[in-house]
């Protein structure tokens, strides 16, 4: 009777063995895409079949409705309230995305700064007739909120069903290549670009923003201030940026050099007398003498700062 139990024991964990065996000889599933290189979302993206580009969508938008595709594209807008939608593609003249694209069952989102990466996105593309109420919100998670009020009808667009993504991952910034003022930059995330925050101040006001630009003029009394990007064509900076507490000033030889700011984004209203004195500052004293009225500017107060480093120069071979 011992030996019949023994048998039956043995048996059993015999057959346990090959079942697990078995199980451990069935192929992997597929892989992902390299998450060194991308960060992915939903379902995510994986290794095989390669993605059209968006143009190739677009031509063929007819053929693929209703069809599981890949496509990869740069990212040019996401909500901004939850990161429940991106653009993928150059806005139209009418200021349409070339692809809407949402998330099934809005089981995932996307980081609200993900703009300018590049995106694999994998689902069903449809055209899609919104309602006008569709279209306001949209444009106001967007923070186009002047624009929705405008709007007279609900926009037509092909609209991209997400199952998955994958969102190329952004190099990071070799902060030990930069010069560092206040509380400085830390590793962290990507700053936003000057061109991104001025496509739509209004989504970055009010809120800790980090945004790069090059720097065009400084302060040339004390470096308290610094302007980023080229002058507009009523001559006011695009941002001016001021420094948190009077706590820190930038090198009055600065221009020309990439800046990483981090601190807040606002509209500011000068009056008179403040625009004539930041023109003092800046050496523009007839200029300041013909202002009859204060500029209206985004001012940026940062709590940090940092400068890329100026590159030592090459020393000439000896003779």
């Amino acid at each position: 009777m011992r030996s019949l139990q023994l048998l039956t024991t043995v048996s059993v964990a015999l057959s346990l063995t090959l079942a697990c065996n078995a199980q451990d000889g069935q192929a992997p599933k597929t892989a992902k895409l390299d998450k060194k290189v991308y960060d992915h979302f939903g379902t995510g993206i994986t290794v095989g079949k390669a993605p059209i580009s968006l143009q190739d969508a677009l031509k063929n938008a007819g053929k693929l409705t209703g069809k599981t595709i890949r496509v990869q594209a740069p990212i040019t807008g996401v909500c901004q309230s939850k990161g429940c939608w991106m653009n993928l593609g150059v806005l139209d003249e009418n200021g349409n995305p070339p692809l809407f694209v949402k998330f099934k069952d809005y089981g995932f989102f996307m980081p609200k700064d993900s703009s300018g990466r590049t995106a694999i996105v994998e689902g069903t593309m449809t055209l899609k007739q919104e309602t006008l109420a569709e279209t306001r919100h949209y444009l106001e998670d967007a923070g186009k909120h002047d624009l929705a009020k405008k709007i007279t009808e609900g926009r037509k667009v092909l609209r991209f069903m997400a199952s998955g993504v994958a969102i190329k991952k952004t190099p990071a910034l070799d902060l030990a290549n930069f010069d560092h003022f206040g509380s400085g930059i830390k590793p962290g995330g990507k700053p936003a670009t000057l061109k991104q925050v001025m496509a739509n101040p209004k989504q970055f006001i009010g809120k800790p923003v980090r945004m790069q630009g090059p720097i065009t003029a400084v302060c040339q009394s004390k470096g308290c201030w610094m302007h980023l990007g080229k002058p507009l064509p009523n001559g006011n900076p695009p941002v001016m940026v001021k420094f948190k507490d009077y706590g820190f000033f930038m090198p009055k030889d600065a221009s020309g050099r990439l800046a990483i700011v981090e601190g807040t984004l606002a509209y500011k209203q000068e009056t008179v007398a403040e625009t004539r004195h930041y023109l003092e500052d800046a050496g523009k004293h007839e200029a300041a003498k013909k202002v009859t009225e204060g500029r209206k500017i985004l001012k940026f107060v940062a709590s940090g700062a940092a400068l890329e480093k100026v590159a030592a120069p090459v020393k000439g071979k000896k003779k």
